[in-house]
Formats: structure tokens, sequence, C-alpha cells
């Protein structure tokens, strides 16, 4: 799913990496897409590649994603990231994926932690608040889950997780829905294909 980077960080979910080589004429920029008339361009592309270990098609979807969903959560102050924060997150990806840095040069990590830190504050900010799992829906799961079985644990103790596990389900709904929007109203144009060389990109002004 589109939004599995963004629920992967609000539940900590322990990120992958590809470990791959790139050659040497992959180290030029260009542009990939246009998106709302702004160019995204492979080094942005490069950086979700290797962080979450995507193939160069998936990684240009979910960067489309994230520009779009930047270019909302930017304009809610309550998304505003700190320069510690920032700090924190990449010290955390750093550590977490060793090596990562000789691939991705710094900056290129620091834009995309701090549209990922955005985009999850406005999340948090718009979508979770609205989220009410009532004890029906509870009670509907544990009879799914552990109807029938003696060893399951009682609806007290499997209340929590399941209460989380349906929490994560409509936050991934609700993200999902934001996404699709967000779609329809963009202009997105891809420019690298099959037959067709991307222009260089030494002009273009690349965005967060």
């Amino acid at each position: 799913m589109r939004s599995s980077l963004l629920l992967a960080l609000l539940f900590a979910a322990a990120p992958a990496f590809s470990g791959q080589s790139r050659s040497s004429d992959e180290l030029v920029d260009r542009i990939l897409a246009v998106v709302d008339e702004r160019p995204l361009l492979l080094s942005s592309v490069r950086a979700v590649e290797e962080v979450r270990g995507l193939d160069r098609g998936e990684a240009l979807k979910e960067a489309i994603d994230e520009r779009l969903m930047f270019q909302v959560a930017a304009r809610l102050p309550q998304a505003e990231v700190s320069a510690e924060e920032e700090e924190e997150a990449l010290r955390a990806l750093v550590e977490a994926q060793p090596g990562l840095s000789d691939r991705v040069p710094t900056p290129d990590l620091r834009r995309l932690l701090r549209r990922q830190l955005v985009i999850l504050k406005y999340i948090g900010f718009r979508f979770q608040p609205q989220i009410r799992i009532t004890e029906e829906a509870l009670r509907e799961a544990w009879n799914e889950d552990y109807s029938g079985q003696p060893e399951g644990p009682p609806f007290e103790e499997a209340a929590p997780e399941l209460r989380a596990r349906l929490e994560r389900r409509e936050l991934d709904q609700r993200i999902e829905t934001w996404v699709r929007d967000l779609w329809r109203r963009a202009d997105v144009r891809y420019v690298e294909g099959p037959g067709s060389p991307p222009p260089a990109a030494s002009d273009a002004a690349a965005g967060p």
C-alpha cells in the first residue's frame, strides 16, 4: 500500500535497505517526473530507493505520493519540524542502516526525513483524532480471532492489541483515501520512459 512507509514509521516498524551499488552514470541528477509543475529529481527518488529497499518504479511512485502529501502538510503550522527533530531522525536512521550515508548524500537524507516528519505530524493532527474504535468492533475482532479457542486470551487481555490493530487499519484506509484524492487533483507527468531519454536537471529547482 502506498501508505506503508508512513505506517511503518508511526508504529516503529524496522526499515529495510537495498545495499545495491549504483552505476556512475546514475550519479548525474535528472528529472524523472513533474508534479504540479515542479520537477522530481533522481536524487530524491534514489533516497527513497535506498532507505526503503525499493526498485526504481516503486520508489518513484512513493516519492510522488510524498511530494503530493508534503505540499498539503507543509501548510499546517502544527506540522512544522524543528532542527532538533530532523537531526534526531537522521541520527536514528543512520544508526539503523549502517553504510546508508555512504550511498545517499546527507542533504538528500535530510530532505527525505523532513518530508516524512512533516507528513506524519499532519496525519497525527488531522486523522488520528478522528479514529474511534467501539467496544462492539473490539468484541467482533476478538470473536473472529479467538472464538471457540479455549487457549485464547480473555477479551480484557486481548483488547489493547486488538484496538491498536484496528486503529492501524482505520488510519491506513484514511491515508489511502487521502492519497487517491491528491492524485485525482494533481498534475503528474512522467518524464523518463522507454525510448525517451530524460532532460538534464542542472537548472531545475528541486523542492522538498
